[in-house]
């Protein structure tokens, strides 16, 4: 089995010794830019190509998804009904938390929305164009800068490529490779940003209901496809991720793109030292549809276990026997 490793770099890993560790099991380094400050990205950025100049820095910049903007942690309570508002208060005297980004265009007949990739469910209330409000399923701890996922929402394409030049344009003092693109509905607004960036590596995640639509188009426009389950899962529904993960795959080989399969490949390594047998099959799996990329997100950005988490899976990589061959009889 054969597929090549993209890590992020993050807190935990922002030392250049462990970029150096980093460097050595990974063919992509990635920084997300969601988190952290630019003058952040761009030190890491330094230290990167101070260490080996070739070596693929992807910077993954944010899209047009709204985060919350609460500075401190909050805690949710079962059947708490709170507003998620951009730039104005709504009315209603109830937990107000303000978003990054505006509100896509809702359709009548949602009935929920999630937080953090789909683990934090609200039922909802009621809406307009600038709040949600919903009744929180759980009790939870809200940390800051966690996404809203509203499935079937669709975002503006014009206001989405505003976005992407206004954070390209700040971040010209970092030295990066790939732009990563979040949130891609269309393959109009990734022609349009790889005429600009024409030296970049343009990957494009496909992550909503109207990215998954427009998917040939996207994967023609882009030099490599991310599929990042877990945003993806939170807006089309578990019920349908699976189905998303083949169209999205077979379409991408067909083209002759690379693919990258993101989030939560080796989650359970945050805390143990040995993967789940359901984290292994998927990882299989993964490499019987042809990703050439596992990524690891908070495994090597954010968990102290990450130097054990890189070392196994390229063990993994190195000492599996499994080809696309033993398959053909089944």
């Amino acid at each position: 089995m054969k597929f090549k490793i993209l890590a992020t770099i993050g807190p935990v890993t922002e030392k250049k010794r462990d970029i150096q560790t980093l460097i050595k099991y990974s063919e992509i380094l990635r920084t997300n830019g969601s988190h952290n400050t630019l003058k952040w990205h761009e030190k890491i950025s330094l230290k990167i190509k101070s260490i080996n100049s070739k070596k693929i820095h992807l910077f993954d910049i944010p899209g047009i998804k709204p985060r919350t903007n609460n500075k401190n942690k909050l805690h949710i309570k079962v059947n708490e009904k709170v507003c998620f508002y951009f730039n104005k208060y709504s009315k209603n005297k109830i937990k107000q938390i303000e978003l990054s980004k505006p509100l896509p265009l809702l359709k009548k007949k949602i009935k929920y929305f999630s937080i953090e990739d789909g683990q934090f469910f609200f039922e909802i209330i009621g809406f307009k164009k600038n709040y949600l409000i919903g009744r929180s399923k759980s009790n939870f701890v809200l940390y800051p800068k966690k996404g809203l996922n509203i499935p079937g929402s669709k975002y503006d394409d014009n206001l989405q490529l505003s976005l992407y030049e206004e954070f390209l344009e700040k971040s010209k003092n970092i030295k990066f490779d790939a732009i990563g693109l979040s949130y891609v509905q269309s393959g109009k607004v990734v022609k349009t940003i790889k005429k600009k960036y024409y030296k970049k590596i343009i990957i494009s995640k496909i992550e909503n209901q109207e990215g998954l639509i427009n998917y040939k188009e996207i994967i023609k426009a882009s030099d490599i496809i991310m599929i990042d389950r877990g945003d993806l899962a939170a807006e089309i529904g578990n019920h349908n991720l699976f189905d998303a993960i083949i169209k999205i795959s077979v379409e991408t080989r067909n083209q002759g793109k690379p693919l990258i399969m993101a989030t939560e490949n080796l989650v359970s390594m945050i805390e143990k030292n040995e993967p789940t047998k359901s984290e292994v099959i998927s990882l299989v799996f993964n490499f019987l549809l042809g990703s050439n990329y596992i990524m690891l997100s908070e495994e090597t950005a954010t968990s102290k276990n990450w130097k054990n988490t890189i070392k196994w899976l390229k063990n993994f990589i190195d000492i599996s026997k499994i080809n696309k061959n033993s398959f053909k009889n089944i």
